[in-house]
């Protein structure tokens, strides 16, 4: 006797069609019925005529087929007696009953939970396409199932053409496109989204992406995969057209309200004229911010289009509705008792009778990028759950009056610090540093001095430092967990060169993580001993005619507990003179000793230096002009004390800062030895030429001053403007200026030939200065160096890269210095002027290397006339 077959539409089964969805993949085929097998649900959807919504699935009437012979009555217990594997997959009937969680002999329901779940996790697994359970065999309470496999192919190779190879190469890295990597629908789907997400963004809304697989000869199941690439044109914004403003002109609100979509005008020399949506959403929300700035706090778009003109041009039409302008009436606070009104008042800067900038206010009042609003003025005294809203009390005519209500709260202390990351660095070193100390109160501002110390440290990659801050409201304290990225900071000098019959090596080590309290343990050395944040640095240079060998140390907190830096350096070089036949040398021993302290007072970005230095200079018959002077025979013997103070607070990243400053000033001085001898007859001794005598032991004073100023433009665009100055001094006019310590400026600054103390000042566009006895007049330094100079420099920085193993940026500069012989003839603004582009990348290995092409719009000292033109200049070693 014939039994019917029932097959219920579950709940269940709709919460599997989910989980099935989710991953991309569509069903191929869903309830089949036939005389040999019966399907029990995969998919979660029925074959009814109408399938759609939830509810539709639900609500529909069962399906209905008559089975000859053997029958299963659904919502019935059978015990599961077998299960075969069927659709070519290499997984045997074992592996899928540990997928599935089924187990011969137990009890399971048709349909049911079980059954459910076990579709479920083989989805999971994501190794197959199509997932079909049929009934095969029902004897009594006895099931045997089948369940249809087909298995996901997998990855062999990877081609992706239309585009250049380094774009390959991340699209196939991004796009997690690897060897043996799973093809899903939903790889396929995301691939392709992602791809044209990428080319939108870069103005190639047209786009298209054709994604094919080719199976591979003899590997089953691997499939090679073909991503063909057409990006068709760029299309840029040819105009953006305002309608509807009356008060305010296109032009301003262009430049301020359309921050990410430009024109195709000069701003498109820095920033590219493109239209991406997203971006473009964003723009119109900044255009009514730039509105309310100006007191129009009804403005609204009315409409906007966005017509496409031509093949690759957009014209974008925005209408506006300004509405009538407001003015800021009477400003209340409410709920200040740690701060006086008095003090609100002055941070929240706006006074009655301004123009009612809603933007603005917000921002004084609940934060803003500079931190200087009267919410973080709260933060920075440990007051995190303390909030501060302006609230527009009334409004009059065109008048707004406005209450700020503070709520304080209590303080808050930090509990729990935290840190990970320092896989080479001891836990002291970074310990030390941070300035977020469990028992203080919270501030904001210590937060970001942490991570501008941290990062200054130069052992762990800026751009990956973060924190975890979790306030615990129950008892006014806040966690904070410190996230960190080590990098290398050790350097290697490696250089060789032959030119002029004359060979020069130098080999150098730098380690800026040193340990040397580790020196003496095997087990440290990987392969140096590192972790104590000290820095070591040894340098061996030798070539025909000399040979310098110097070795460095800094400990920058003495004892491990004051940061104060203590540095000792040691020198010592040979020099022959290859031009003379007799059997001359020049050596030269040296070695200081400084001390470099943090400052509390006016802040913790100010450090005092003070070093003690020495330098012994030994002429055997070596003729070289020294200033204006030629030594031939005789010592000189270079004492000296020198004190500075500097400020540095340019961050955040120290290769590439983005804001902040540095500076430092300084004093140079040895003793007056001439005022305190009066047996000697300088003036005698230098009409005579007695320079032995003259200049025995030397004296000087030296002032000089840097600074650097940096500030975010546009997007990533950096502005540089720095400013320099220098002057040398002499005690006693009969002696005057020391012909050794002076200024020389030109080219890139890393001239060989320094051991006369002298200051080399880099002026890009112009040749590096040449020493006496080359090509005279062709420098911008007067013959022997210069007594007192000043520069000045312009520069356009922008980013390339700032990844971990290199970060490259690009720059445009102007900057302008000049040298005198004489302070009397010092004119601050009769300078040498160059421009040019330059490339800088640095590489932990090798430290900064660059590329500068400039070009000096002035002649050089005694020339004909002409300008110095364009020059080319690589820089190693030094950034500047």
């Amino acid at each position: 006797m014939m039994k019917k077959l029932y097959i219920l539409t579950l709940f269940s089964c709709v919460t599997l069609s989910a989980q099935v969805d989710s991953t991309g993949i569509q069903p191929k085929k869903v309830v089949d019925f036939n005389v040999d097998s019966t399907q029990i649900n995969t998919h979660g959807v029925f074959n009814f005529e109408k399938v759609g919504s939830k509810q539709d699935t639900l609500t529909a009437p069962a399906q209905v087929t008559e089975m000859p012979g053997s029958s299963v009555e659904m919502m019935a217990q059978y015990i599961l007696k077998g299960l075969d594997v069927s659709g070519g997959t290499p997984y045997s009937t074992n592996q899928i009953l540990r997928f599935t969680g089924l187990q011969l002999g137990e009890e399971i329901e048709i349909p049911g939970a079980k059954i459910n779940n076990a579709i479920k996790k083989l989805w999971r697994t994501n190794l197959f396409s199509d997932v079909e359970f049929f009934a095969t065999k029902v004897v009594g309470n006895e099931i045997y199932l089948r369940v249809n496999l087909v298995a996901l192919p997998k990855i062999n190779e990877v081609e992706v053409v239309g585009v250049k190879k380094s774009l390959r190469e991340t699209l196939i890295k991004d796009n997690k496109l690897k060897l043996n990597e799973k093809i899903t629908q939903n790889l396929i789907n995301q691939t392709r989204i992602n791809i044209k997400n990428h080319f939108t963004g870069k103005g190639f809304p047209d786009a298209k992406v054709d994604f094919t697989t080719v199976p591979v000869e003899g590997k089953n199941l691997t499939e090679d995969v073909k991503i063909v690439i057409d990006k068709g044109p760029r299309v840029k914004v040819k105009d953006i057209i305002i309608e509807g403003n009356k008060e305010l002109k296109s032009g301003m609100l262009r430049r301020k309200g359309f921050k990410n979509t430009s024109r195709t005008d000069l701003r498109s020399i820095l920033k590219s004229s493109k239209l991406v949506p997203k971006d473009f959403e964003e723009d119109k929300e900044n255009l009514i911010d730039v509105y309310k700035g100006y007191g129009f706090r009804d403005a609204k778009i009315v409409s906007d289009t966005i017509e496409r003109v031509s093949e690759n041009r957009y014209v974008v039409k925005v209408k506006v509705d300004e509405g009538e302008r407001y003015y800021l009436g009477d400003v209340t606070f409410v709920g200040n008792s740690v701060y006086d009104t008095e003090i609100l008042e002055r941070i929240f800067a706006y006074k009655k009778g301004d123009a009612y900038d809603a933007v603005g206010i917000n921002k004084k009042v609940s934060g803003s990028d500079k931190d200087d609003d009267i919410h973080t003025l709260y933060l920075n005294n440990g007051y995190l759950f303390s909030n501060a809203m302006p609230i527009e009390k009334s409004v009059k005519n065109d008048t707004i009056d406005l209450e700020i209500r503070i709520q304080e709260g209590e303080q808050a202390t930090w509990n729990r610090v935290t840190f990970n990351g320092n896989t080479q660095t001891h836990d002291h070193v970074i310990a030390r540093e941070l300035m977020t100390r469990p028992g203080d109160l919270f501030s904001k501002s210590d937060i970001k001095r942490t991570y501008f110390k941290l990062g200054g440290l130069g052992f762990f990659d800026p751009q990956q430092i973060s924190q975890d801050i979790k306030p615990n409201v129950e008892d006014n304290t806040v966690d904070i967990d410190w996230k960190l990225a080590p990098k290398s900071s050790s350097q290697i000098e490696l250089q060789g060169g032959y030119g002029g019959g004359r060979f020069i090596g130098t080999l150098g080590l730098t380690f800026q993580n040193f340990s040397i309290g580790n020196l003496f343990k095997g087990e440290a050395w990987k392969p140096v001993p590192l972790g104590d944040g000290q820095a070591l640095s040894i340098r061996a240079q030798a070539g025909s005619y000399f040979s310098n060998y110097s070795i460095s140390f800094t400990e920058p907190w003495i004892g491990g507990s004051k940061p104060t830096a203590l540095s000792l350096s040691v020198y010592n070089s040979n020099y022959k003179n290859l031009y003379s036949s007799e059997d001359s040398k020049l050596r030269i021993l040296g070695a200081s000793v400084g001390l470099n302290k943090l400052l509390a007072w006016p802040d913790d970005y100010f450090r005092l230096n003070q070093a003690v230095s020495f330098q012994n200079y030994n002429f055997e018959n070596y003729r070289y002009n020294v200033g204006t002077i030629q030594y031939e025979n005789g010592q000189s013997n270079n004492l000296a004390y020198q004190i500075g103070l500097s400020r540095l607070s340019a961050g955040n990243d120290p290769v590439f800062p983005t804001y902040g400053s540095d500076f430092n000033v300084s004093l140079k001085v040895t003793p007056p030895y001439s005022l305190l001898n009066n047996n000697k007859d300088y003036k005698a001794l230098k009409e005579e030429g007695n320079f032995e005598q003259l200049y025995k032991w030397l004296e000087y004073y030296k002032v000089q001053f840097s600074g650097n100023w940096y500030k975010e433009l546009v997007g990533k665009l950096v502005l540089r403007t720095g400013a320099e100055f220098g002057l040398l001094g002499n005690y006693n006019k009969d002696i005057g200026i020391s012909p050794f310590e002076r200024f020389f400026m030109g080219g890139t600054g890393l001239q060989a030939n320094r051991f006369d103390g002298r200051e080399i000042v880099p002026l890009r566009g112009y040749q590096d200065f040449t020493d006496g006895g080359g090509q005279v007049g062709r420098d911008i330094t007067p013959l022997g160096g210069g007594t007192i100079y000043d520069k000045f420099l312009l520069e356009l920085r922008y980013p390339i890269t700032m990844g971990q193993q290199a970060k490259i940026f690009g720059l445009g500069f102007f900057e302008a210095g000049n040298t005198w012989d004489d302070h009397k003839e010092f004119k601050p603004f009769e300078l040498k002027r160059s421009a040019g582009v330059g490339i800088r990348v640095f590489m932990s290995a090798f430290g900064m290397l660059g590329f500068d092409f400039g070009y000096g719009f002035d002649p050089y000292l005694n020339s004909s006339g002409e300008a110095s033109g364009w020059q080319t200049h690589f820089i190693f070693g030094q950034s500047f």
